[in-house]
């Protein structure tokens, strides 16, 4: 059987590492790589993943820790893990995030089975009312690249597996510059070199939504710089290929979009500076090919109607609580 790597980066995460690892060490399935990358977190979380491999022999000769001497963000992170990896296949988990003790096992299997690229499956979303199911909505290759640039599609690099070698022919690289967004900057250029992609409807990987100290959730102006710049990125990528043309509508209104994604994920607080990274591309005829929802947020927000857009913003997020 193929060998696996698991990339799993490492930054203020000692209330979870040791569930993260121990979801890790007691798979199923017996050949895995084991790569975690310390981004010089400040906190116990590498003291306390050293206990638990203590507690896993038999997995000891196949765990690689690397350390960054200073925090270097996500994206060189990632980069340092993929450098590592010798195995087959491979899966990034985040170490505030567990697996389904089979996950390796059934990934493994419905890889090999369907001949792919790339695997998307299920995940579990933990949150403070509980967890509930996300499935990934897959219907043919080029409309889930539409969907991941517009935001509609999780980029995240956790619900996919990849084949190694694969990944690495592609050389997509994750821009060190990135310190929020290196997954959108990433993902839809590799969804697009695949030769072939199939999804596995198991949730097989828990995402944790309450660590405040993750990147997700630490949204500085340099953050949203990071955005921008992955949406640069994405651009310059999508509008020289070949086939470019059949992304051209997207590609338009990216940047547009994704000033809505954080300004409906964000607080009132850092409008101003949304706003003002993205202030060349506010235009209204931009935002046409947006949902209703989101020329809505485009419009109040660039009409600088803060009180009715914090308005609209509660009731939406109000109602979208209520739908899961």
């Amino acid at each position: 059987m193929p060998q696996v790597s698991i990339i799993v980066p490492i930054y203020g995460v000692e209330r979870y590492i040791e569930r993260c690892a121990v979801s890790l060490f007691e798979q199923t399935y017996k050949d895995i790589e084991y790569i975690f990358v310390d981004d010089a977190t400040p906190d116990k979380s590498i003291e306390i993943l050293e206990k638990v491999i203590e507690r896993y022999p038999q997995r000891q000769k196949n765990i690689k820790i690397i350390h960054h001497s200073q925090n270097k963000g996500i994206s060189a992170t990632r980069n340092t893990g993929l450098q590592a990896v010798t195995g087959d296949y491979m899966l990034y988990v985040d170490s505030d995030d567990y697996v389904a003790l089979n996950a390796v096992e059934k990934l493994v299997r419905s890889t090999l089975k369907n001949d792919v690229d790339i695997l998307l499956f299920d995940t579990n979303i933990v949150s403070a009312k509980g967890i509930s199911r996300e499935s990934v909505s897959y219907e043919t290759q080029e409309q889930y690249v539409k969907k991941l640039l517009q935001h509609t599609a999780k980029c995240a690099h956790w619900n996919k597996f990849y084949r190694a070698a694969f990944y690495k022919s592609t050389n997509v690289l994750a821009d060190e510059r990135i310190r929020l967004a290196d997954d959108y900057a990433v993902t839809p250029r590799l969804v697009h070199q695949a030769k072939k992609i199939a999804v596995l409807h198991e949730p097989l990987y828990f995402y944790e939504t309450t660590n405040q100290a993750s990147y997700v959730h630490n949204l500085t102006r340099a953050s949203i710089e990071s955005q921008y710049l992955a949406d640069k990125i994405l651009i310059e990528y999508f509008t020289s290929v070949p086939d470019a043309d059949k992304y051209a509508d997207v590609v338009s209104a990216l940047p547009q979009r994704s000033m809505v994604s954080l300004i409906k994920n964000a607080d009132r607080s850092s409008w101003p500076d949304i706003l003002d990274v993205y202030r060349g591309c506010l235009s209204q005829s931009a935002s046409q090919g947006m949902t209703l929802v989101n020329r809505t947020i485009f419009k109040l927000a660039t009409g600088k109607h803060y009180h009715s857009l914090q308005g609209f913003l509660n009731f939406y997020h109000l109602v979208m609580r209520v739908r899961s």
